[in-house]
């Protein structure tokens, strides 16, 4: 008898993984983020509430410096889906790597995205800054676009300083640089600072654009759209709560800017989060609008919108 209870026992003890309910170990996506950003702060929020969870995700999150280092990620498969400006994308996707943007990971205008200027200086305009220097973080990037296109609105030409996004805000100040494209945070300090005034506020001089969408590699697309799927609604399931828990939000986006300033936080709240539609829907001609943005800085390429993103996971479901 002792022997086939401890057979039995055995037995038992090997099934058990396979009948504990969440013993299965979830499927892994692994997240690349550019920067701290309005956008780039859902992931850590669906992460927080349990929502990548609950759909059987393991996610892993990796912060990178910029938007070009994060593309090399996604490019030599470190990371399964990063933030990406269309241009990049295209330019990328022209050289042979296998990713396409799947959705719209932000408000369609730049809300809280300014070219902005020392409270001092003689700029009331971006035709103020003809022949200036503007400082971006990087050559190639969203804001190196964001200033080009500017100018050309404007019918000037400027020249812009890569700094990195760190150095930006202490450059301007200090008059190292004529003027900088500053967003969430640091543009709403900058205000409320009132050492910083704006010359353009991109958001009432854009037109509707994907200026960044979420791109994945072919390889999850292609072999598991059904986890990707679920990381799509996890994040979108995070933006309908957020947006209908202020309190929350606040607080939490507090601690992820690192910003106790509620005239600071409140209007990346009010002005940027609630404005990000969760069903993450691209229209042809905001993609058309974005690779027009790496045209500006003679980056264009030849591929069509079709080739640089997908519609097959949008509008996104909130389950």
């Amino acid at each position: 008898m002792r022997v086939k209870s401890n057979v039995a026992a055995a037995l038992a003890l090997l099934l058990l993984p396979a009948t504990l309910s969440g013993a299965r170990a979830g499927d892994s996506v692994r997240v690349g983020l550019a920067a701290v950003y309005p956008a780039y702060s859902i992931p850590y929020a669906a992460k927080e509430l349990g929502y990548y969870k609950e759909k059987d995700l393991d996610v892993e999150i990796t912060q990178f410096k910029g938007g070009p280092a994060t593309q090399q990620a996604l490019a030599s498969g470190a990371i399964d889906i990063s933030t990406i400006v269309p241009g990049a994308a295209a330019l990328a996707i022209a050289k042979g790597v296998q990713e396409k943007i799947v959705a719209l990971s932000v408000p369609p205008t730049p809300q809280g995205w300014y070219i902005m200027v020392p409270a001092s200086s003689p700029a009331k305009t971006m035709a103020d800054l003809n022949g200036k220097t503007v400082g971006v973080t990087q050559s190639g990037s969203l804001t190196d676009f964001w200033v080009l296109q500017a100018a050309a609105k404007a019918g000037v030409s400027v020249k812009t300083a890569p700094l990195g996004a760190a150095a930006l805000m202490g450059a301007l100040k200090s008059n190292q640089i004529d003027a900088a494209i500053l967003w969430p945070a640091f543009s709403y300090k900058g205000l409320v600072d009132g050492d910083l005034r704006a010359v353009v506020d991109l958001n009432k001089t854009m037109e509707p654009v994907v200026s960044e969408g979420w791109a994945a590699s072919n390889e999850l697309i292609e072999k598991r759209p059904a986890v990707l799927h679920r990381w799509l609604e996890a994040n979108a399931k995070t933006l309908v709560y957020m947006s209908s828990h202020a309190d929350w939000s606040i607080k939490f986006l507090k601690t992820y800017f690192d910003e106790r300033d509620d005239r600071v936080i409140a209007p990346i709240y009010e002005n940027f989060i609630k404005h990000i539609n969760p069903d993450g829907v691209m229209k042809p001609e905001w993609m058309s609008r974005g690779l027009e943005l790496a045209a500006s800085a003679n980056l264009e390429t030849k591929l069509t919108v079709d080739q640089v993103y997908s519609t097959a996971f949008t509008p996104i479901k909130v389950q």
